[in-house]
């Protein structure tokens, strides 16, 4: 995927969805930031259609900014716009994770771009969560986290408390970032597992076996408990301490086929989402459909804006 990539679609949407909440009093007085998570072509793109279809003073007093996350680096606006940039493959399939040496990198820029909000953020994309994006990858847990918000910060929060290991507080927090239902210290009989997911009604048993806390001594023991269990259907997967710290990625990969193998998709993002203030849904349902007409005017060929479909919002 090229730095300089173009989104024509999420650049126009997220143009439209800004000259549409200037005109709710909702947002009077409020200022305005777009960050594209891919490059700077789209941000620029996205800048040349506000300052063509704003007027001058108001482009002005709502101080807006059009860039990537490093132009944002210690600044902030009280509402902030993320444009994904990125698009499904044209021959389908989940795109792939960015490199070992580049995905540091990838998490930093994502990080300060979704913290540079004061009020609101909104995140544009053009992707499908559960068919493009593989489980651990950061562009679908940013979207997961805009559709449900307080689904992975509740699980995450019981959940830890149950963590015998700062090890396994590690795992047990990517797999709920994920998007997985992790059950801590899961007892079958006079056992216990380390942590268990559930889902499609099928079960995985993970144990970490960090040195400190899995010593030889109860090595034997751990792997006896294993067979009996195994023996009553469970399916295991281990993760050493050793190798998780040295490579992280690679140690959950291994969880996460087993995972897929199984059948065991996330299911967080399906939680309950009846305590969002409803007067906030009511604004952003009608900022999108002033967003839906102003994209229509621009629309001479009356394309689909299939894009408005994908855009959730969070406070």
């Amino acid at each position: 995927m090229s730095e300089a990539k173009k989104n024509v679609k999420e650049a126009e949407t997220v143009a439209a969805l800004i000259l549409s909440a200037i005109k709710h009093e909702e947002y009077n007085g409020m200022t305005f930031g777009v960050i594209s998570l891919v490059g700077d072509k789209q941000a620029a793109y996205i800048d040349r259609i506000l300052q063509r279809e704003m007027n001058p003073v108001e482009y002005t007093k709502r101080q807006i900014q059009c860039g990537n996350a490093a132009t944002f680096q210690g600044d902030e606006r009280d509402v902030i716009f993320l444009s994904m940039v990125d698009s499904q493959k044209e021959e389908g399939g989940p795109l792939s994770l960015r490199s070992a040496e580049s995905r540091d990198t990838f998490k930093k820029r994502y990080n300060v771009a979704a913290s540079r909000a004061k009020d609101q953020m909104w995140v544009v994309h053009s992707l499908d969560p559960d068919y493009d994006l593989k489980e651990d990858d950061i562009r679908r847990r940013l979207i997961k986290h805009v559709q449900d918000p307080d689904a992975y910060e509740a699980h995450l929060t019981e959940n830890l408390k149950k963590a015998e290991s700062p090890f396994e507080s590690e795992v047990m927090t990517r797999l709920i970032i994920a998007g997985f239902k992790v059950t801590p210290q899961w007892k079958v009989g006079s056992y216990r597992i380390d942590m268990v997911i559930e889902g499609a009604g099928k079960r995985l048993a993970v144990e970490c076996d960090g040195e400190k806390w899995h010593t030889s001594e109860n090595l034997l023991e751990d792997m006896h408990r294993q067979a009996i269990l195994e023996r009553l259907g469970w399916t295991f997967v281990r993760i050493r301490g050793s190798e998780y710290y040295l490579d992280p990625d690679n140690s959950m990969k291994i969880v996460f086929d087993r995972l897929k193998n199984l059948g065991i998709s996330p299911e967080l993002n399906n939680s309950n989402k009846s305590n969002k203030n409803s007067d906030h849904e009511m604004l952003s349902d009608e900022v999108i459909r002033v967003a839906h007409d102003i994209l229509r005017s621009w629309d001479k060929d009356n394309r689909d804006n299939e894009t408005l479909e994908s855009i959730k919002d969070v406070v």
